[in-house]
């Protein structure tokens, strides 16, 4: 404890006209409006044991972060106040597909404000998945719990999107490595922290049907929202509970689901609902999925397999998007979108930024912030109009990095550590 951190800090210009030249190297269209050109505030890159895929979270002035190598960070300002290793990380050459190498900790934690413990998952050798709970001011283990899925292959399995923590239970999703490889099923475990048992949500009646986008459910009069990605049922088979959102009670109990009559298209295509987080937005649910058509859903009655025309099209979305009022900010591939709701379910596109901010945003000093994690820039748009008012490289970004807000800075993983960027 109380270890300080070598840092380097440097400062990033934002230049003028990078912009246009980047739309230029990614082949995109569209005005990205005027760059502020301007010195940004200096930022602090700090160096920890592995990459971090999971959105840092933030305790108080405190960041948590956790890497593939399955270790467990505070970090106050450019101090390391705690660092807890959990095991030995899940070698990538072990694995049978995967694009991450180590896997360790990939998705978000949790936090439980009332008894001071921070959740991970962490991967350790042999593909198995534990569920740890740490002293946030101690980082002392006071809990171990196996959450390897009770079906499949444990080496094709995914531990990806952000933990959930909520009524004494924490909410884990599970899906496939890159590559959908080897024999597993989309699940949900809902682990009781007070007993230490497991309750399993199995996806797919075929298989595959991963449950993988990087954000947590949405949360609406106490049921979970979950998407979930293609499964094996394709074209002449039996609906497979796959390609869906799905509504889950906090024992996992389904209780609705929305899949597009074009399921079993989508499935052989690889064009499934999965790869965004559903968003809570003004009373209904806003979802798109790899196919770019968007859903406005009810979440009172989310009408099973439906035929209904996409409120929006052209937003290939994946993790979580932002959410201000009755907007949201989609992470679209080819770059943020904001959509509006309206108290009956209408969806109106406001705008689509012109720039490729893909990741998944941010609100924060009346700015939304969002990566291009392909090409290592943080842009800051306009809420109003998407125009990019600044941009900022970075360090080497994990894919859909997101970043987090403590104090007057914002802070995201990296493929080494985290880095600050100090708000305007």
């Amino acid at each position: 404890m109380g270890e300080t951190v070598a840092q380097r800090i440097r400062g990033k210009m934002a230049v003028a006209g990078l912009c246009a030249l980047l739309l230029a190297a990614a082949g995109c269209g569209g005005d990205p409006g005027p760059t502020v050109p301007r010195t940004p505030p200096a930022g602090a890159v700090i160096t920890l044991d592995g990459a971090v895929y999971g959105r840092p979270i933030v305790v108080g002035d405190t960041v948590i972060a956790a890497t593939e190598n399955d270790s467990v960070y505070a970090v106050t300002g450019d101090t390391v106040r705690w660092r807890t290793h959990l095991s030995e990380p899940m070698p990538g050459s072990a694995l049978p597909c995967g694009n991450i190498d180590p896997v360790g900790i990939t998705g978000s934690p949790a936090y439980d404000p009332a008894a001071h413990r921070v959740y991970v998952i962490a991967e350790s050798s042999g593909a198995h998945k534990t569920l740890y709970g740490l002293d946030s001011e101690t980082g002392a283990v006071t809990l171990r719990v196996p959450v390897d899925p009770p079906f499949g292959d444990p080496p094709a399995y995914l531990q990806r999107p952000a933990l959930t923590f909520r009524d004494g239970r924490v909410y884990a999703a599970f899906g496939g490595n890159y590559g959908d490889c080897g024999t597993y099923t989309g699940a949900v475990a809902a682990v009781d922290i007070s007993t230490s048992a497991v309750a399993w949500y199995r996806a797919s009646t075929s298989g595959r049907g991963g449950i993988w986008a990087p954000g947590p459910p949405a949360e609406i009069n106490g049921l979970l929202f979950y998407s979930v990605g293609n499964g094996n049922a394709e074209p002449g088979s039996a609906y497979d509970d796959t390609d869906s959102v799905i509504a889950l009670t906090p024992d996992l109990r389904r209780t609705d689901y929305f899949a597009p009559a074009t399921w079993a298209q989508d499935n052989e295509a690889d064009k499934d609902l999965g790869t965004m987080n559903p968003a809570a937005v003004n009373g209904y649910l806003v979802m798109a999925g790899k196919s770019g058509d968007g859903h406005i859903l009810d979440p009172a009655h989310l009408g099973g397999i439906s035929s209904r025309t996409p409120a929006f099209t052209g937003c290939r979305a994946f993790g979580a998007a932002a959410v201000d009022h009755d907007v949201a900010y989609l992470p679209c591939a080819n770059g943020t979108t904001a959509i509006r709701v309206t108290a009956t379910g209408a969806a109106t596109v406001l705008w689509h930024a012109g720039v490729p901010a893909n990741g998944p945003p941010l609100i924060a000093a009346n700015r939304i912030w969002a990566t291009d994690w392909h090409r290592n820039t943080l842009y800051a748009l306009d809420p109003a109009t998407g125009n990019v008012l600044a941009q900022y490289g970075t360090e080497e970004l994990p894919h859909f990095a997101t970043p987090a807000l403590v104090n007057d800075s914002l802070v995201l993983g990296t493929m080494t550590g985290i880095e600050y960027i100090a708000l305007p």
